[in-house]
């Protein structure tokens, strides 16, 4: 004789099963973002001669920097940490006329949260810094570097920076380090509108769902550990061949016209395609590897390659591919998808210096002539 299980008793066992299914989809959500902090500098392979404590106040303090969110994203003017400081201009590093003297010749690096440094233990150890200290140790004391780097830029606030803010500040020469942040999206061929933050676009891209988890399940972390990873699926899958072929044509179009500009000023503008994790033949380290392999890592390594196609840009003084600039080389530098710490910055440097190198020579000879 069969025993038939009446259907409220079968409701109620795939009730307690989902319920079950959801209190252990939390808790090991929980235990995820324990284990793996939203900073990926901490306890990574590249920081391990960082001290713990040391890593996690890096992260604290850099995510603590007030913001001026328009018309876009900067840093708010005076801010002091152990490791960041914000001046009275609202960039990293120490004080610099506003108006340039007559024998400096000044150079503005722009970019994004690599040319800040987030990763970085103090202001001497950012990219631009690094690159004015190579610059002053052969004695070409005349050269300072602003460093303009602002977390999250892309090309579109970039090239709206430089436009209508930078070269207020007389510079001799534009270095902009780019090309991570316009490597997971569409890229837009708008100009930007001053009168739309970037907090205010980025909400108005937000789907429904994401818009209903903000507000309603804030006090749940499993959608906040799964969406990222279904957007970057779904992104991923829209950046079809035409797209990157799309940005690439934005992308290059954007920092010609920049270069044609700065050049009826007397600007020159050097453009430099940064690596990331996973560019060139750099032999990577296993939480390299890991980000490297991830599916936003291999799509921005795709279209970093399609960004290269396009190099030189022709009205621009100088074009480089610095995807591989960490070839051969096995000490882990990458603490994520793109940010170096100390000994990849001060490599880029170098690099940069030599690349750069015949340009500034022949400018300040005719700086002293």
């Amino acid at each position: 004789m069969s025993v038939q299980v009446s259907y409220k008793k079968q409701g109620l066992f795939f009730l307690l099963l989902f319920i079950g299914i959801l209190i252990l989809l939390e808790s090991g959500s929980r235990i995820y973002e324990y284990f793996e902090p939203d900073c990926y500098l901490i306890g990574a392979d590249a920081t391990k001669n960082i001290n713990i404590i040391q890593q996690r106040e890096m992260c604290i303090e850099h995510d603590s920097l007030q913001i001026i969110k328009n018309p876009v994203y900067g840093y708010e003017p005076n801010q002091h940490t152990d490791t960041i400081t914000i001046n009275s201009l609202g960039f990293r590093g120490g004080e610099f006329n506003l108006i340039k003297n007559d024998n400096t010749y000044r150079i503005m690096m722009v970019g994004g949260s690599t040319t800040f440094g987030s990763g970085s233990t103090s202001d001497n150890t950012t990219i631009p810094a690094f690159l004015e200290q190579k610059f002053h140790e052969e004695k070409f004391n005349k050269i300072e570097i602003i460093n303009a780097g602002v977390s999250a830029a892309n090309s579109l606030e970039e090239a709206y920076n430089v436009r209508t803010e930078y070269k207020k500040l007389q510079p001799d020469l534009f270095i902009i380090y780019d090309g991570w942040n316009d490597s997971f999206s569409k890229i837009s061929e708008k100009e930007l509108n001053p009168q739309i933050s970037r907090a205010d676009l980025k909400q108005s891209k937000k789907s429904v769902i994401e818009i209903w988890i903000s507000d309603h399940l804030t006090m749940y972390r499993t959608p906040y550990v799964i969406y990222p990873v279904l957007s970057h699926i779904f992104i991923a899958n829209s950046l079809t061949e035409e797209v990157m072929n799309k940005n690439s044509d934005i992308w290059s179009s954007r920092w010609n016209k920049i270069c044609d500009e700065n050049n009826d000023v007397g600007i020159k503008t050097i453009i430099l395609l940064q690596p990331v994790v996973g560019t060139g033949n750099k032999i990577l380290s296993s939480d390299e590897k890991i980000h490297a392999e991830y599916i936003k890592g291999v799509k921005t390594i795709e279209q970093l390659k399609h960004y290269a196609k396009k190099l030189p840009i022709s009205s621009c003084t100088m074009s480089v591919d610095m995807r591989n600039t960490f070839d051969n080389m096995d000490i882990p530098i990458y603490f994520d998808g793109g940010h170096m710490t100390d000994i990849g910055n001060k490599i880029i440097a170098e690099k940069m210096y030599e690349e750069i190198l015949p340009i500034i020579i022949n400018d300040i000879k005719k700086i002293e002539s």
